[in-house]
């Protein structure tokens, strides 16, 4: 597919130089903005209705479509944006708005390379988003290079590398497609990476084949192991060390970070402090500081996952400290929610997967990576005994500084032990006038009391008495209502290249 190299230069240039504005696109009786803020891409619309966000909305089965006009109508009369009232009437998540505007936006941005459009004006200006698209001009050639359906003509022996010193973090790869970059790190060619990843060779191909039009690839020889005597084996990679993270895992460009994320909504509140200081108490109170821990809760709606996040996000704040959440409750996940990312993938890809290493189904926020559940499992008791999932937190042990496992409550089910088996420490959330006292006493019971760090007592009124800690005993100020989500529509990604 060739693109509009003026439309493509324009929006390249508005990156480069940071921009914020709307670019007008155009052809004769057609127009598409597209809204930028600081050189990314944040919204497309188009005077078509065929391409405007509502037609999504019937398209995925949210709305019917006498509904779309009912939250136009009701968002025109209040003049705010159609997806915020969509979310405000409960017919979907601020992550799966952000995933549609993305979607859209991106679907708008092919439309107009294929049919010729070209640049009408640019309008300088700031607007306000309650879900953005994220896109910037290198997910833009990818999202290009995939439709394009060539594979990669090449001899299996044929070997490959990544180019050095690009940094691949900015877009949002498929698992399949990050397992073949982890491999490409060192030099392999297309019979290793079907041997390593499991993945057919005719998929390995079309990937290859992305890879090679976006250019980070590079053939470096017949051979991957050159200077090597006749005797060793030509079908030997060549591996870093060390999977490189920083440069390959994908950041989530377009986030919708729910309001009771403290830490990161109000980074200096009481709240935020206490998150803090409970970072450097279980440091200074245990001689060799946990590096797996377990963070759990006797029942349902204490708060234990959003206690989980915001302990996360106050880790991954210091600088040279790889920190790393994985969402273990498979019944009632809720990472997803609180991030504002989709579900998936995450942790049931990786499980089910009998190759694929964890960062293919990672993603990262700022200096947080996280694993989300990937969905609700059918057997998540099964699903969390399995080896992998103790090959998996291995795995975590020796990459990264501190591993958060948000795991499901103690009562009614056992997965709860499953997981505190597998950490170093415990910390157990109770919900302030909540909890019930029968539960409580059935969670200590389970626990290993060796593993027990301390409690976070949620939902407790701030007062000067409630900032203190010890080994059994942690309290601070109020979280409101908050608690975790219960079960919740959960769509599948769309279908993508890899999947035909």
């Amino acid at each position: 597919m060739s693109l509009n190299i003026s439309v493509l230069q324009e929006i390249q240039r508005l990156q480069k130089d940071e921009e914020n504005g709307v670019l007008v696109l155009s052809r004769p009786g057609e127009r598409l903005t597209i809204t930028y803020r600081d050189g990314i891409v944040q919204s497309a619309s188009s005077s078509q209705e065929t391409h405007r966000l509502g037609t999504y909305f019937v398209r995925e089965g949210l709305l019917k479509e006498k509904d779309v006009l009912k939250v136009a109508a009701e968002a025109k009369k209040r003049k705010i944006m159609f997806g915020e009232v969509a979310v405000e009437n409960r017919y979907l998540d601020p992550a799966e708005l952000a995933d549609l505007v993305r979607r859209q936006a991106m679907d708008l941005l092919t439309y107009a390379f294929e049919e010729g459009f070209k640049v009408e004006t640019y309008i300088k200006g700031i607007r306000s988003f309650y879900a953005s698209a994220g896109i910037s001009v290198e997910h833009i050639l990818l999202e290009m290079s995939r439709r394009n359906p060539a594979a990669l003509d090449a001899d299996s022996k044929t070997v490959f590398a990544l180019k050095q010193g690009e940094n691949l973090a900015g877009v949002p790869w498929f698992p399949k497609e990050l397992a073949i970059l982890g491999e490409l790190d060192g030099t392999a060619n297309i019979e290793i990476l079907t041997q390593s990843t499991g993945i057919d060779e005719p998929t390995v191909r079309k990937i290859l084949a992305v890879f090679s039009r976006l250019g980070i690839i590079e053939q470096v020889g017949d051979d991957p192991t050159p200077g090597s005597s006749p005797e060793c084996e030509p079908t030997s990679p060549i591996k870093k060390s060390e999977f490189a993270f920083e440069r390959l895992v994908p950041f989530v460009s377009n986030p919708v970070f729910s309001e009771e994320l403290e830490v990161i909504k109000n980074p200096s509140s009481f709240i935020s402090e206490q998150f803090k200081t409970l970072k450097v108490r279980i440091r200074q109170d245990h001689q060799n500081s946990p590096r797996v821990l377990t963070i759990s809760s006797p029942e349902q709606q204490d708060g234990k996952s959003l206690v989980s996040a915001n302990f996360a996000l106050a880790l991954a704040m210091e600088k040279g400290r790889r920190t790393v959440i994985v969402d273990c409750d498979l019944r009632s996940p809720s990472l997803d929610k609180y991030l504002g990312v989709i579900p998936e993938p995450g942790l049931i890809q990786h499980l089910s997967n009998g190759r694929f290493l964890p960062h293919c189904c990672m993603r990262r926020i700022g200096n947080l990576y996280f694993m989300t559940s990937g969905g609700i499992s059918e057997s998540p008791t099964e699903m969390l005994s399995v080896r992998k999932m103790k090959e998996l937190i291995e795995s975590l042990r020796r990459d990264f500084d501190t591993v958060i496992l948000d795991a499901p409550p103690y009562s009614p089910v056992a997965d709860a032990q499953i997981i505190s088996g597998l950490s170093d420490g415990v910390i157990m959330v109770i919900r302030s006038g909540k909890t019930s006292k029968s539960n409580i006493e059935h969670a200590f019971k389970v626990i290993d009391k060796k593993k027990l760090l301390g409690v976070v007592f949620n939902d407790v009124v701030p007062t000067l008495l409630n900032s203190y800690y010890h080994r059994y005993h942690y309290a601070y100020g109020g979280y409101g209502k908050a608690g975790d989500s219960g079960k919740r529509r959960l769509r599948s990604t769309p279908k993508g290249y890899l999947d035909s």
